[in-house]
């Protein structure tokens, strides 16, 4: 019985951590600024104080039978000690949302940008509240001990910029998986949507390839060296690979006996939630049957700020995002 446990554990771990190998971002022109204000703001989206609300005519009731798990990639190498000081270096670079709904049987993934301009908690000392600012949601991870503290940080941050609502779990991974994950699976094969020659002869745009470790690397985290070094661009690529991953994962498993259990020993020092192996194992058996949505993201507009890219949500798209997503029609 544990073992089985353990299996359909692993099989949610590493087919949701397929996600994040989106989490690598490149350093070099892709931080975020650091905060200049600490004046606390309004959350884009209203928060939501009733289950009910109105839009565009019609009236709508927050469904509460949803599973969320936040998915977070962060821009490090290699997991950080926690340490007793309430700041760290790992930004979330990459942040996507799963939305389980066991009555429709289906699995909606939101994939929000890393240069989101939104409310961000701010941790102080013993990790109490100190108010908050305006910046980008990739900071919100650098308030804590780099630990769970600061998972639950980006958790809120993200509940804030989508009116409040309720994530249940979060799962975390360092960008030093991206090469060992992408291998796992043989590679995988897609047509380059930029092209990437001066980084590697071999990856010219429109071109048919297999990627192959440090090249998965480059073509979901780089955009400081491309044309188009915002991280729109980038977000298109990384659903891309994130769809094609997924198929040859899907394969892997079909393939090869125990694979995926396997798999996620080998990445295992790189990965954290803070879902007890019996949650895993629950929510498993929920995504072994439902059928995966395609992603979608919100609209907004980027802009060159005084020194990084800052995103803004387009209000309409926001809440249009949030209300197909967590509300249905109130009869």
């Amino acid at each position: 019985m544990i073992r089985k446990t353990v299996l359909r554990a692993a099989t949610l771990a590493l087919s949701l951590s397929a996600a994040l190998v989106l989490s690598a971002c490149a350093k070099s022109g892709t931080s975020a600024a650091a905060p200049t204000t600490q004046t606390p703001t309004e959350p884009v989206m209203p928060t939501i104080a009733e289950n009910v609300v109105e839009f565009q005519g019609e009236t709508y009731r927050l469904r509460e039978d949803l599973q969320t798990i936040l998915i977070l990639g962060l821009d490090k190498f290699e997991r950080e000690e926690q340490t007793i000081a309430y700041t760290n270096k790992m930004q979330s670079d990459f942040l996507l949302l799963a939305i389980i709904d066991e009555k429709a049987n289906t699995c909606s993934l939101l994939h929000l940008n890393r240069d989101t301009m939104t409310e961000i908690p701010r941790l102080g000392l013993g990790g109490a509240g100190a108010g908050s600012f305006v910046g980008q949601l990739a900071l919100a991870h650098t308030y804590g001990s780099g630990g769970s503290d600061s998972s639950l940080n980006a958790v809120k941050a993200v509940s804030n910029l989508l009116g409040g609502v309720k994530i249940d779990h979060y799962m975390t991974l360092t960008m030093d998986a991206v090469g060992k994950i992408n291998d796992l699976v043989g590679g995988v094969t897609l047509t380059l949507l930029d092209d990437f020659t001066d980084l590697d002869p071999a990856m010219e745009q429109g071109k048919e390839m297999t990627l192959k470790g440090e090249q998965a690397l480059l073509y979901v985290r780089n955009r400081a060296e491309l044309d188009d070094s915002s991280n729109l661009r980038r977000m298109e690529r990384q659903r891309q690979y994130l769809n094609e991953f997924y198929k040859a994962l899907m394969e892997k498993n079909k393939t090869v006996d125990g694979f995926l259990s396997s798999a996620l020993l080998k990445v295992n020092d790189s990965f954290a939630s803070d879902c007890s192996v019996n949650q895993l194992n629950e929510l498993s058996k929920v995504l072994e049957t439902c059928e995966l949505q395609p992603i979608v993201s919100i609209d907004g507009q980027a802009v060159q700020g005084e020194e990084f890219v800052e995103f803004y949500v387009d209000e309409d798209s926001l809440q249009e995002t949030v209300i197909s997503l967590f509300y249905e029609k109130a009869y």
